[in-house]
């Protein structure tokens, strides 16, 4: 049993930020131009529908990143219209992350811990095609094997990235897109498909 453990713990690989940063930099700027474009429909979509079409939107980004990873496939900004073909999942993600996430943020710590361990809700449901709980469990599994702290300190990275705000929101939240999906990607062992994309 001891050398079971030994072997799981010689095969659990922590994050490495440098490498996660360098590879989402590297596949936002391959497919900066459907990115920024995709992104600027999908802000003014939310807003125009109080936030009802984000989810989706949203989900249809991270596809797009996902999608360049899983099968080398160019993106294109009409991509983002691809969440919406399970518009129900993807906008109860967004309403209960929204609302747990924001609720816990109230203790700042809680905030901080909940988006930590779901960071990969969405990547999850977009790769897996499953559902908000299991997406949830997978999350959290994913970032307890592939280096909590690490992933903390993702997620206060993102957070000072994305606090920049104004129009710079249009390139920092792709780029953060390709950050999370190339550190899903590397949690869940397939560091290499990334560096194929």
């Amino acid at each position: 049993m001891s050398t079971m453990a030994a072997t799981e713990s010689t095969r659990r690989q922590v994050l490495d930020l440098g490498v996660v940063f360098k590879q989402g930099w590297r596949l936002f700027i391959e497919d900066v131009v459907p990115l920024l474009i995709a992104t600027v429909v999908a802000a003014l979509l939310s807003i125009v529908t109080i936030g009802i079409l984000a989810g989706p939107l949203y989900a249809g980004l991270y596809k797009m990143v996902v999608l360049r990873v899983r099968e080398g496939r160019r993106p294109e900004w009409g991509d983002v219209f691809s969440g919406l073909d399970r518009f129900w999942s993807y906008l109860g993600a967004a309403v209960v992350l929204v609302l747990l996430i924001g609720l816990a943020s109230i203790t700042i710590v809680g905030g901080i811990l909940l988006a930590t361990i779901w960071l990969y809700v969405f990547p999850v449901m977009v790769d897996r095609g499953v559902g908000i709980g299991e997406a949830m469990r997978a999350s959290y599994d994913l970032v307890t094997k592939g280096g909590f702290w690490e992933h903390l300190a993702l997620v206060i990275l993102l957070a000072v990235v994305n606090s920049i705000g104004g129009p710079a929101a249009l390139v920092t939240a792709p780029f953060s897109i390709a950050v999370i999906v190339v550190a899903y990607h590397a949690a869940d062992g397939r560091a290499d498909a990334v560096e194929r994309a």
